[in-house]
């Protein structure tokens, strides 16, 4: 990042924007008001943006983009935003996700990433009138859904809504991908990267190497952690750390399995680089996570 670049991740929008649901992974808004645009903007989580009325332009990673009326933006994580612009009568609903919420919720399969590199080079989709009913519906839902907060599961009720969301927007771009977006439009590094992430699902955390991965893909480490840093902002090893903290988690959140279980089903050598290795990632122990991972369901909407 460079000195004049700011980021913006789930955090800096809070403090900086008026948002109309929080939860420490999603945000709602409805303005782009008192969000920084005068410098680049490093994003840090996935944006999702509706345009109900007026006009956004923006350059995307260098790409000049225009959103209207009845235009959805995507915003991948690691995307520089510069040159923001709106007209005076502009009308948007944005969604926000952080980047772990993004690839923990979300199925990993080929299709996904086949999904993610379409975006990334057409990151503007026309919604059909079809379509903009349905995302319009879908925000009356979500405004009458802030209007009351309460309940036991208004947090997994807002995440279900959410997710729904995502997963309709995944089939409206797989709807408009074809094989003719890989013939030479997308780099080679993009392939090898999303090779990179479905191995990474498919092995489900197990293997932490990033050796191990390269050899897979019949590239040297250092070129595949080189290869991650450039295509999505993270190395090749945070990744892996990325989806072996998911597995674990999941493992301690839903399964009655004890903490040397899940150490021995993870392939960690012992249990104690493995309360290490968690500690690392989550701050606390697996112990503590356990104990305390109720309040984290629970914690207060801002």
């Amino acid at each position: 990042m460079t000195d004049n670049e700011l980021k913006v991740d789930i955090e800096s929008i809070i403090n900086e924007a008026q948002t109309d649901y929080y939860d420490g992974d999603i945000v709602v808004m409805e303005s782009l008001k008192n969000i920084p645009t005068d410098n680049p903007c490093k994003l840090e989580l996935l944006i999702v943006i509706y345009c109900a009325r007026g006009r956004v332009e923006c350059c995307i990673n260098d790409s000049y983009h225009r959103l209207e009326k009845g235009n959805i933006m995507i915003c991948l994580p690691n995307s520089l935003v510069t040159d923001i612009n709106t007209s005076d009568d502009i009308d948007l609903k944005i969604l926000g996700l952080s980047s772990k919420a993004l690839f923990r919720s979300l199925d990993l399969s080929k299709n996904f990433w086949n999904i993610v590199l379409y975006a990334s080079h057409h990151p503007v989709i026309s919604l059909n009138s079809e379509k903009q009913i349905l995302m319009n519906r879908f925000y009356s839902l979500l405004q009458f859904k802030l209007e009351s907060m309460d309940g036991l599961f208004h947090r997994e009720i807002m995440r279900s809504l959410f997710q729904f969301a995502f997963y309709e927007l995944a089939e409206l771009i797989a709807s408009c991908t074809d094989n003719t977006i890989y013939n030479g439009v997308i780099r080679q590094g993009d392939l090898l990267f999303r090779r990179f992430m479905e191995l990474l699902a498919e092995n489900g955390g197990m293997e932490r190497s990033v050796s191990a991965y390269a050899e897979k893909l019949c590239i040297t480490p250092k070129y595949l952690s080189s290869l991650s840093k450039k295509v999505s902002g993270r190395t090749a090893l945070s990744w892996i750390h990325q989806f072996t903290i998911d597995a674990i988690i999941k493992r301690l959140r839903y399964s009655n399995m004890t903490i040397k279980e899940i150490s021995d089903t993870m392939n960690f050598p012992n249990i104690s680089f493995f309360g290490k290795f968690v500690k690392s990632q989550t701050g606390m122990s697996p112990s503590e996570y356990r104990r305390n991972m109720y309040s984290f369901d629970r914690r207060p909407i801002r």
